[in-house]
């Protein structure tokens, strides 16, 4: 079975993308939306690695007792959702997405984080709107930095990226020679380094927790990054309400990781930081369990 089934080129074409963003800029978010559901639509249809994926987490919420018995209103109810974050990362990174429309707790763990002049790693997951958490550190006083894995990027995100000015000189791209000295340097100057924490590009470098009940491949990448440096992690998730607003929560977990200097073997001192973060995804899930953008193959059990 082919592990780490994320990577591989993002769906969809350069025609509709280019269509939809010129209709969200020039029409406007309500008559954007009404494509929301054509378009999910057409993913279900089209895209069955896409509908098993979303069947197979919801299948795992409902074993954890989080969710009623899945149906396929249901799947298409998690896709429509992911149409949503696609709408509103147009105007996200346009800067058409109005600022009070995104509300802050927990800032002061980051500005106690910031104190302790060794950077801050923002860790967060594939649950909720990416961008809407990285709003969170661009309107910081200091610089922020996305660590992320571009080799398989699509159209989708090209030209969707393509509206944000400066939104690649803000990337340390992972899998480049430079990578983690780039990302060193950033936190050696007190910078932000964001990154999704729940994907691994490295087939090697995960540790099996149980997540939803059964174990998972957790990317161990992002922990030994901050036992290596010392480097305070808060973990920051940015989920849509109902009334299309988001919430961008920040919660700290440094206090779980061990210094390099501890005589501790490397994978048990991840271990509990890691099940600490993957408690918190399981809580974000539960919560709010159409917000969560992995449609892939996560548990590496087979679709």
């Amino acid at each position: 079975m082919q592990r780490n089934t994320w990577l591989r080129p993002e769906k969809g074409n350069s025609l509709t993308i280019r269509l939809l963003i010129w209709v969200a800029l020039n029409l406007g978010y309500r008559v954007t939306a009404l494509l929301r559901w054509p378009a999910t639509l057409y993913y279900a249809a089209v895209y069955s690695s896409v509908r098993r994926a979303s069947w197979q987490y919801l299948s795992h919420l409902h074993r954890a007792g989080a969710l009623r018995r899945p149906h396929w209103g249901m799947v298409l109810r998690h896709i429509h959702a992911y149409s949503t974050n696609t709408l509103d990362r147009i105007y996200l990174l346009s800067g058409r997405f109005p600022r009070e429309n995104l509300h802050i707790t927990g800032q002061d763990i980051l500005h106690e984080a910031l104190h302790q002049n060794r950077g801050c790693i923002i860790m967060g997951a594939h649950i909720g709107s990416f961008d809407a958490l990285r709003q969170c550190g661009l309107n910081a006083s200091v610089p922020f930095r996305m660590l992320m894995y571009r080799r398989f990027i699509g159209a989708t995100s090209r030209f969707i990226e393509a509206l944000a000015p400066g939104f690649n000189a803000d990337i340390i791209e992972l899998g480049q020679p430079d990578s983690m000295l780039a990302t060193l340097k950033a936190l050696r100057n007190g910078e932000f380094i964001g990154i999704l924490a729940d994907r691994a590009h490295d087939g090697g470098r995960s540790i099996p927790i149980r997540f939803l009940g059964e174990e998972a491949p957790i990317p161990a990448g992002p922990f030994h990054l901050a036992r290596l440096t010392g480097a305070p992690v808060v973990l920051v998730s940015a989920i849509r309400q109902k009334n299309g607003t988001y919430h961008i929560a920040c919660t700290g977990l440094a206090d779980t990781l061990l210094p390099e200097t501890e005589p501790a073997p490397a994978r048990e001192a991840l271990l509990s930081p890691m099940q600490a973060y993957v408690r918190w995804m399981e809580e974000l899930c539960q919560r709010h369990p159409y917000a969560w953008f992995n449609f892939f193959d996560f548990w590496e059990k087979g679709l």
